[in-house]
């Protein structure tokens, strides 16, 4: 696996973790198919050391063990909506990206293209477990967040991943693209991701922090 080992010491193993089947809704991905994580593990079958998600799941596990604390995490993601299709890899420097809409958290009437992006996506996210708590259009022209309920941290970092790929899935399915580029427009708010974390004692919240949003200065051009 290319990036995680040196080919000498390449025999690396994937661990199923089987409680993170994921059945996807028909009418987006298709019939038939689910999404399931599975953790990288050394020939010894022990976390591998740049598997962030296997790190996390044994710390957090022996966390629990030690101190009794259960961590949890609900992130709030931004992104943009853009006309055609792949429009990051046919992005044009001269014109830009084309937005679908020109307004903010106020300007989408519900059957402007942004607003059924965003209803389709929380419909598919409601099928699929999560939590959806609300879902709008943001600030800047074309961009949505779309929030749901916290959950296990692990668990919560797994649904950020699927929040991605549903909201990128939808909008090919519309003729769009939805991107999570840092600042893809210039002169107006960049994606952020505000990360509300809390640590659980017997039921009890024992510790909460939330980490704001890591936005761009407006002057600043697409990276």
């Amino acid at each position: 696996m290319r990036g995680l080992s040196e080919q000498s010491e390449s025999d690396l193993r994937l661990q199923v973790d089987w409680t993170s089947i994921t059945f996807v809704p028909a009418d987006i991905f298709g019939s038939g198919k689910l999404i399931i994580f599975a953790n990288v593990c050394d020939r010894e079958l022990q976390p591998y050391a740049t598997d962030f998600r296997a790190q996390l799941q044994s710390y957090t596990t022996k966390l629990k063990a030690s101190d009794g604390l259960e961590a949890f995490m609900a992130p709030e993601i931004e992104g943009f909506l853009l006309q055609g299709v792949d429009a990051e890899q046919h992005y044009d420097g001269r014109k830009g990206f084309e937005l679908v809409s020109t307004g903010g958290y106020f300007h989408s009437l519900p059957l402007d293209e942004l607003r059924r992006f965003i209803d389709a996506t929380a419909e598919a996210q409601r099928a699929m477990g999560f939590g959806n708590e609300k879902d709008h259009p943001e600030v800047a022209p074309s961009q949505f967040e779309i929030n749901y309920r916290y959950t296990d941290i692990v668990r919560a970092c797994d649904q950020a991943q699927l929040y991605k790929l549903v909201c990128r899935q939808i909008a090919m399915n519309m003729g769009m693209t939805a991107t999570f580029l840092p600042k893809p427009i210039q002169g107006v708010n960049g994606n952020g991701m505000h990360t509300n974390l809390s640590l659980a004692k017997m039921a009890k919240i024992y510790f909460m922090m939330r980490l704001a949003r890591i936005d761009f200065p407006k002057s600043a051009g697409i990276l």
